[in-house]
């Protein structure tokens, strides 16, 4: 009797289970069908009655962004039901009349699909118009610089209305030295009667390489907070609390083409500096006349605006009478919206030995002046300085011309110490024996020239930066894990770290740089790198996962971070080998 009852449970069981399984339904639902290019559209996959694994990889013509899953109970007349809700937001990549296909649902190993919906997606209003609420745009100050040039890059957000967690991804810049102002300018502005706030965001550009070079996009995930707007189906909780809604944006600017061109040989007969821009050349003597053995400071300042960082000393024509001791550069360089200006400042101690009427021949400077598009010599005055016999006695000078370089003391004159050299001995007294070398100690001071180059060598070839990009990415990778660990790291820092380390170890293995990937982008690279399905996909549901704690806003308790943190690691140790 109670084999019968065990086994009429166990048909009852799965009896319910099928009759469950049976019941398990899928649908998707959006919170609005027209949209513009660039905004984004809540799409929920509900599953009614069971647990589900969702698939977006048909949907091409979107950008998709997790954010979680919900989910719900109800009892209707005894009966228990459950709801499993997944959230998205998906935002179109065209114009036109789009279809968001049928989504796959994977349910107790048996697929089901939900109806396709249709969306209609317009062009955004020009940006001068007025009409639209948010947009970006970006602009160069030069589009066919010379190389070397520097340039302006300017990114600028336009909004009329409220909005928040504001993300900027900058383009890469390739064939570029980029430099980011960090003071960035906010002010308001109006466009055919409407006023909008703009943010500004410059970056200084000097182009390393010649020919046609493009700057990708520049990319700007944004929320725009909705006014007035009616609690919709997808507002949940937040209605009910009074909280605004916010729509996610994925805000693009345009690629600007850029020709580099490369400089013209310089004339014959000049040194070119190397210096590209516009600047000036002055010379100056601090005593026009001394004496001899005295100093006298000859300071040669360049200056203007242009790549003044890589300005050298230039040659200075002392005449044969002098010795010359060249001090430290002093650099006065600002960065600011019309990219590098400032100066260098040159000082040489000039140290006449004879005494005469001499003169400091002109200085030149040969740059690239991009106003003019025509190489500029710039030339100093000749100046003149007389020399006076010294007070001292020519015993004096004679040690001084034969006494080792001095350091560089400006304005000071030279002291001489020859009368506080002691006579040499010339008896047999003063000749004393010399203890010869044992030969293990002379073998090793041979050996150590040899010795030293190879250490040279061997901390040259350690310290050369690699640039390749698996070991640039590589090394994004432990140090957002690093970040991860550290401690007082807020959730979303924490979650952000672990999604660069991800992204990052993925596009180290892949030898590619990159700073953002979709699931199914993660999952196809894996997939392209050898991984088996399964494990591709389970990495790329980490990553999902991590991005739907991100914008879910859910508190992550100990346990959460922790087995984040380890699945995150163990990804990223067997990506990075």
């Amino acid at each position: 009797m109670t084999a019968v009852r065990s086994l009429m449970m166990v048909l009852l069981v799965l009896a319910c289970a099928s009759e469950a399984a049976q019941a398990a339904t899928v649908r998707a639902l959006v919170d609005r069908d027209r949209v513009m290019v660039g905004e984004s559209i809540s799409l929920q996959v509900i599953i009614d009655g069971g647990d589900g694994e969702v698939d977006l990889s048909g949907l091409t013509d979107f950008k998709t962004i997790s954010r979680g899953t919900s989910s719900s109970f109800q009892m209707i007349n005894g009966r228990t039901s459950r709801q499993l809700t997944h959230n998205y937001v998906i935002i179109p990549t065209k114009t036109g009349e789009l279809t968001i296909s049928a989504i796959s649902v994977t349910i107790d190993g048996k697929v089901s699909y939900t109806r396709p919906i249709r969306v209609f997606v317009t062009e955004q209003p020009p940006a001068d118009s007025g009409r639209r609420d948010v947009y970006v745009t970006a602009e160069v100050s030069e589009t066919s610089p010379w190389r070397g040039q520097q340039f302006v890059y300017t990114f600028r957000l336009f909004n009329s209305v409220q909005v928040a967690d504001a993300k900027f991804q900058a383009p890469e810049f390739t064939g570029f030295n980029a430099e980011q102002l960090e003071d960035q300018k906010t002010y308001r502005k109006v466009i055919n009667g409407r006023e909008f706030m703009v943010s500004e965001v410059v970056i200084v550009l000097v182009p390393v390489k010649s020919g046609v070079l493009t700057i990708e996009p520049a990319v700007l995930q944004v929320g725009v907070v909705q006014r007035g707007r009616q609690p919709g189906p997808f507002s949940g909780m937040d209605a009910f609390f009074g909280r605004r809604e916010t729509t996610t944006r994925i805000l693009e600017t345009k690629p600007i083409e850029i020709r580099v061109r490369d400089l013209p040989p310089p004339p014959g007969g000049t040194a070119f500096s190397g210096l590209v821009g516009r600047f000036e050349l002055t010379a100056t003597l601090d005593n026009a006349a001394i004496q001899e053995a005295d100093s006298a400071t000859l300071t040669v300042t360049i200056q203007g605006r242009g790549n003044i960082m890589d300005a050298t000393a230039p040659v200075i024509p002392s005449p044969q009478s002098f010795k010359t001791y060249a001090d430290n550069p002093e650099e006065e360089i600002q960065l600011g919206r019309k990219g590098y200006s400032g100066r260098k400042i040159f000082r040489t101690a000039l140290v006449p030995v004879t005494a005469g009427q001499f003169t400091i021949d002109p200085i030149f400077l040969t740059y690239f002046d991009v106003e003019t598009a025509e190489y500029r010599t710039l030339t100093t005055e000749a100046l003149a300085i007389h020399v006076s016999p010294s007070d001292k006695d020519v015993t004096d000078a004679e040690v001084f011309r034969a006494a080792p370089t001095p350091s560089l003391n400006l304005k000071k004159s030279v002291e001489f110490t020859g009368r506080d050299i002691l006579p040499l001995k010339t008896d047999l007294a003063a000749i004393e024996s010399i203890h010869t070398m044992r030969p293990l100690w002379f073998a090793l001071l041979m050996a150590l020239p040899v010795l030293i180059f190879a250490a040279a060598m061997v901390l040259t070839k350690f310290s050369r930066k690699d640039d390749r990009p698996e070991k640039i990415m590589g090394d994004r990778a432990k140090q957002a894990l690093k970040a991860a660990t550290g401690s007082g790291a807020t959730d979303g820092d924490f979650l952000s770290a672990l999604h660069r380390a991800l992204v990052s170890a993925i596009c180290s293995r892949q030898g590619a740089m990159g700073a953002s990937l979709t699931w199914a982008e993660a999952r196809d690279r894996l997939s392209d790198l050898g991984w088996r399905e399964e494990d591709a996909a389970d990495t790329a549901r980490l990553l999902e996962t991590i991005e739907s704690f991100n914008y879910s806003g859910e508190t992550l308790d100990e346990n959460k971070r922790a087995d984040l943190l380890d699945r995150t690691r163990r990804a990223v140790r067997q990506l990075i080998r």
